[in-house]
């Protein structure tokens, strides 16, 4: 895999860390796999109350608070758009509703869309234990298009759609601002997908997460096959501002090495 050289421009480190925090900007641009060009993402969260700014993980003090958020995410490569909105609504301090909403248009290449719709509900069974379960729908319609020289010809158009049933569960424990904040997810969709998620927090602003998917599929759009395995460091300068810096690589599938390379940071306020 050839890597490209990723730049990237961060906003003024402005430090209002006595001012809370209830909207959240992040920018993102990475280098992937089978792709001519780096992908550029945009995100913006709103929380409905102030985030916590005491001596807890900066990351995770919204979850550690149960504040409630809704988000838009939107990115984009040489091949597809990605569109996505979502949100985490907190009903008392046993359960947790989570909604989330993916739209990808593959109009460069071909005339092909692919839409998902996630929803769970999680149960606190203690402070650090959080279980659940929920459905996860999947829709494609393509529409293959040939070409005869300067002339195309599409074919009639094809969808599909399947829900499948999905189980989570999330250890968190911070004593201090350190700890572990450790999930792991499963769909059941005709053969498993599995996803571990395991960081460990070195004190508040700085953290290591390691990710590994297993039987990868189609929802997500950077990768073919094999499984996945992802490393990232997250920083915080301040309660307001962080960095992140992350890479992937593939394994087990046809192209093992190195698949990504990500840069992204935030900016509360």
């Amino acid at each position: 895999m050839r890597l490209k050289t990723l730049l990237f421009s961060s906003p003024l480190l402005l430090s209002f860390s006595s001012v809370a925090a209830q909207n959240e900007v992040t920018f993102g641009i990475g280098d992937l796999q089978d792709y001519t060009s780096p992908f550029i993402g945009l995100q913006y969260k709103r929380y409905f109350s102030d985030v916590p700014t005491e001596n807890q993980p900066h990351l995770i003090s919204p979850y550690l608070n149960k504040i409630n958020s809704a988000y838009g995410r939107y990115f984009t490569t040489d091949i597809y758009d990605f569109y996505q909105a979502g949100g985490e609504w907190f009903i008392d301090d046993k359960w947790v509703v989570n909604a989330d909403l993916r739209y990808v248009d593959y109009d460069r290449t071909s005339t092909t869309t692919y839409a998902t719709a996630d929803i769970d509900v999680g149960y606190f069974i203690t402070p650090q234990w959080q279980v659940g379960i929920g459905n996860y729908y999947q829709y494609r319609e393509s529409r293959p298009v040939y070409y005869y020289g300067d002339d195309y010809v599409s074919a009639r158009t094809y969808s599909n759609n399947q829900n499948n049933l999905k189980a989570f569960a999330r250890y968190t424990n911070i004593t201090n601002g350190s700890g572990w904040d450790i999930g792991t997810e499963v769909i059941f969709s005709g053969a498993l997908n599995t996803t571990l998620d395991v960081r460990y927090f070195f004190n508040p602003g700085i953290s290591l997460n390691f990710t590994y998917l297993m039987d990868e599929d189609e929802s997500n759009y950077l990768y073919d096959d094999g499984d996945i395995a992802e490393l990232t460091l997250d920083y915080w300068f301040t309660r307001n501002f962080s960095l992140q810096v992350g890479a992937g690589a593939r394994i087990g599938g046809d192209d093992d090495g190195l698949a990504t390379v990500t840069l992204t940071t935030s900016y509360r306020f």
